[in-house]
């Protein structure tokens, strides 16, 4: 039997002062919550490894959801009309961390999609949209499954050959989706089709829901067998001749490409934010072992080797966990379109270092790290999906370049004087370089 660590009401290594009071109460109230009321039952430990097995069950999701959606996980920041928690994005952030701390990032991830889906159901969908689909998942009734990867794009989501096509009183959808999470077990996917427009073009993406029983939709393969993070049925889907009525049109036709960049915007945050949930809470459990382990004599722990490790852990974990409760306050302040430069520094950094703490957690522990005694090999696993899942690190880093440039674009520097130094410099304004300037 694995051996598991208990404890409740993490937060920060640290002090944290970028929490108020009542948002640290609500961290600790979301993992006491997790802890004593979702996993438990049919939803305990054992439920994780069956989920690394490839083992669940629709019934499992189904649960899962439900058990969500009664304890106010799901859509935290959509209003309590339509069955969300009208919270803010800060505590969906809080709320995601608590479940990749307490459960497995594969359950955070059902949560997450209802935090960023559910944000875009509501501000674009019409009201049958948000009766009939958002507030029955955010009630835990429905699974939601997002279907945005294709075989021929995946970052590049302007470059999609899925179409939606009028006819008649609807639409009909062509084209294939893979990697598609939760497909086997969705009630409905949320899925964006090229509606007019040339391959490439921003212009002339729309956003469906699609019922999973409608005609036409097969699993072509079962894609579950990951490096980790499994146990969520993926799938190669195909759309063949799919009707989907007009009102199941999210907003308006072509437009949808800004909704798009708007729910990455908080999925950034919510992928970062429980891979390093998951990922302190494999320190923790590696700090305790080096504590208790000991080597000629001496606990593991009093090797510098070692505890240096822990304490660039520690500090990188708290680092990365401010960058993004920064990057979420910004959402809180200016709306889901906020923050792009900071969403994607919390993103890039939270999940690399995610996934840089999880590894390095097994080397300090050793082989028993390796081994399924402790869950650390299998957060490791699970934490490497972070890396790309809702935009890789390299896209990332593209989008802070980009905005970083023109933050540090100083006016004054004179570029004409760059390479011809010996007449002026730069930085200086272009004033001419004096005695004074060389010492």
């Amino acid at each position: 039997m694995p051996i598991v660590i208990v404890r409740v009401g993490r937060r920060m290594i640290g002090e944290d002062t970028s929490l108020t009071e009542a948002e640290r109460e609500y961290l600790a109230d979301r993992i006491e919550t997790l802890r004593e009321e979702v996993f438990v039952g049919r939803l305990d430990e054992r439920h994780f490894r069956e989920l690394d097995r490839n083992e669940e069950s629709r019934e499992d999701w189904a649960e899962y959801v439900e058990r969500m959606g009664e304890r106010d996980f799901l859509g935290i920041a959509v209003p309590g009309e339509y069955n969300g928690a009208g919270g803010t994005y800060v505590e969906t952030v809080l709320a995601e961390q608590a479940i990749g701390y307490a459960g497995t990032i594969v359950h955070a991830c059902q949560a997450s999609l209802t935090q960023h889906v559910g944000r875009t159901m509501y501000e674009h969908g019409n009201e049958r949209i948000r009766e009939s689909y958002l507030a029955p998942m955010l009630d835990g009734e429905l699974v939601v499954s997002q279907a945005y990867t294709e075989p021929g794009s995946g970052t590049d989501l302007a470059h999609m050959e899925t179409t939606a096509e009028r006819e008649g009183d609807g639409w009909v959808i062509r084209g294939e989706k893979r990697f598609i999470d939760f497909a086997e077990y969705g009630d409905f996917y949320f899925l964006p089709a090229r509606t007019s427009g040339a391959d490439g073009d921003r212009e002339g993406v729309s956003l469906f829901v699609v019922d999973a029983d409608a005609d036409g939709i097969e699993l072509l393969e079962n894609q579950s067998d990951w490096h980790g993070f499994r146990g969520t049925g993926a799938a190669w889907m195909a759309f063949d001749d799919v009707r989907v009525p007009e009102e199941n049109l999210v907003g308006e036709e072509g437009a949808a490409w800004s909704y798009i960049t708007a729910e990455l915007n908080l999925e950034h945050l919510t992928v970062a934010r429980y891979c390093l949930g998951a990922s302190e809470r494999a320190l923790e459990i590696a700090a305790n072992y080096t504590t208790e382990r000991e080597v000629n004599e001496r606990p593991v722990s009093r090797y510098q080797a070692v505890n240096h490790e822990v304490a660039e852990m520690a500090t990188e974990l708290d680092a990365a966990y401010l960058l993004n409760t920064r990057a979420a306050r910004l959402l809180d302040e200016g709306g889901i379109s906020a923050g792009r430069m900071e969403g994607a520094m919390a993103k890039w950094y939270g999940n690399d270092l995610a996934h840089e703490i999880a590894d390095t957690c097994i080397q300090i522990v050793g082989g028993i790290g390796t081994t399924t005694s402790y869950p650390i090999e299998r957060i490791q696993r699970d934490v490497r999906a972070g890396r790309f899942l809702g935009g890789a690190s390299e896209v990332m880093k593209s989008i802070v370049q980009h905005d970083a440039y023109g933050v540090l674009d100083d006016e004054s520097f004179e570029g004409d004087y760059v390479g011809n130094e010996l007449e002026g410099l730069p930085w200086l304004g272009g004033r001419k370089r004096s005695a004074a300037d060389d010492g």
